[in-house]
């Protein structure tokens, strides 16, 4: 692959990884605006339970194209280490960050699901 292909694969995966937490973002939303507004506080443990299930299942697919895509730009971070580019070793450096983005991604996950429990519990 060339230069050029790279960086534009590399850019693929960085909006892929943006646009897979939408889904989550509106979902956290809606959690977010039910709990404020007291929806949650009659409601039975079915229901609740339904709601801790969607936002679960809603993040671990979230999570799950996130790793996808960050796993990819890593082996793509190996392939341009090799270059001469500017960009290229630029974008090369930022393997620290993709990592630590993975590791602060299931840490943030597992927080808000914990939080939302107790939220609603």
């Amino acid at each position: 692959m060339d230069s050029t292909a790279l960086v534009g694969t590399w850019n693929t995966l960085r909006k892929s990884i943006i646009n897979s937490q939408m889904s989550s973002v509106i979902m956290l939303a809606v959690a977010l605006y039910l709990v404020a507004t007291g929806t949650f506080i009659g409601a039975s443990t079915e229901v609740k339970l339904f709601a801790v299930t969607v936002l679960v299942t809603t993040g671990a697919l979230s999570l799950i194209n996130q790793f996808a895509a960050i796993r990819e730009g890593s082996a793509l971070i190996k392939d341009m280490k090799a270059s001469g580019s500017a960009l290229e070793t630029a974008i090369a450096s930022s393997a620290r960050f993709v990592s630590l983005t993975q590791a602060a991604m299931a840490v943030f996950a597992a927080a808000t699901i914990v939080l939302f429990v107790v939220a609603i519990y």
